[in-house]
């Protein structure tokens, strides 16, 4: 037995109440659960929850390699290439100062050939801030194990308050 307040006066009164003691309201009977029948049908739900969820975790299909509990994703070419490609680069202002000429090299020490690949460079002020990007693809190929410089690359216009790059390579295609 638990105590609930009243209905009509709020006094504290017995849950089991049909009727309130001291206003002598008739009491509405809850539908619901009480007490630790409430509290067991929770713990209940969660444990049966828990369960479902640990084993169906072991059952998604994958296309890797399952040792046990974990699983190992192929990693592919592209993804392989691109862990392994280093772009070393410096650049300067041309065209009126508008304009980002860059001189990149690009190691290629993967096993695979690449091409087409995206150079990104985020620009920003001295004060850190970043003011502007610039992407651009070189249509050029770099064979596996093997180093190309690219001079005077044009990445296009630049931001006036720009005061220093960074660049990367974001993407590629594997050379076939």
């Amino acid at each position: 037995m638990s105590l609930r307040p009243c209905n009509e006066c709020k006094l504290q009164i017995s849950s089991d109440a049909k009727a309130c003691p001291h206003c002598g309201k008739q009491q509405a009977q809850s539908m619901g659960c009480g007490g630790i029948g409430c509290l067991a049908i929770i713990v209940l739900m969660l444990a049966i929850a828990l369960i479902g969820g640990i084993a169906n975790s072991g059952s998604k299909s994958t296309n890797g390699t399952s040792t046990g509990s974990e699983t190992i994703t192929p990693v592919s070419p592209k993804e392989t290439a691109l862990s392994q490609v280093k772009l070393t680069y410096t650049w300067e202002r041309g065209g009126f100062d508008s304009i980002m000429m860059a001189n990149f090299t690009v190691q290629n020490d993967s096993d695979y050939s690449i091409k087409d690949f995206e150079i990104k460079c985020l620009e920003h002020a001295k004060s850190g801030t970043l003011v502007d990007t610039n992407d651009r693809t070189v249509y050029d190929i770099v064979a596996a194990h093997s180093k190309k410089r690219f001079p005077d690359f044009n990445m296009g216009f630049i931001h006036s308050q720009a005061a220093r790059a960074s660049c990367e390579i974001v993407d590629l295609v594997i050379a076939q």
